[in-house]
């Protein structure tokens, strides 16, 4: 089960989301719907643990996605349309630039 309580996602003065709390219970297909800018991504990107919320709690089966990230994450899968990754860089984290020629 995944738990979202009263969760806040602020830039500023600008409110992407707010006090949003649901539950989606294990054996059931949810969809966000909604027109661009109502917070879909923001509230999956902070589901994941990818981003951090202003105020609120998320719990996968049980496990809070920001106290016990790794738990709670071995309990899902997400892949977003612009998946968080950093192309540029090698596993030490240094950046790199490609040599030589690429389509």
């Amino acid at each position: 089960m995944i738990t979202v309580e009263h969760l806040t996602k602020c830039y500023g003065d600008f409110t992407a989301v707010s006090d949003l709390s649901f539950e989606i219970e294990e054996g059931h297909v949810y969809g966000f719907l909604g027109p661009n800018g109502t917070g879909k991504s923001t509230t999956m990107n902070i589901m994941t643990g990818c981003l951090s919320p202003t105020k609120g709690r998320i719990r996968i089966n049980g496990h809070d996605i920001f106290e016990e990230p790794e738990q709670a994450k071995r309990m899902m899968g997400y892949l977003p349309e612009q998946p968080p990754l950093y192309m540029n860089r090698n596993r030490a984290g240094v950046a790199w630039k490609p040599q030589g020629d690429y389509p």
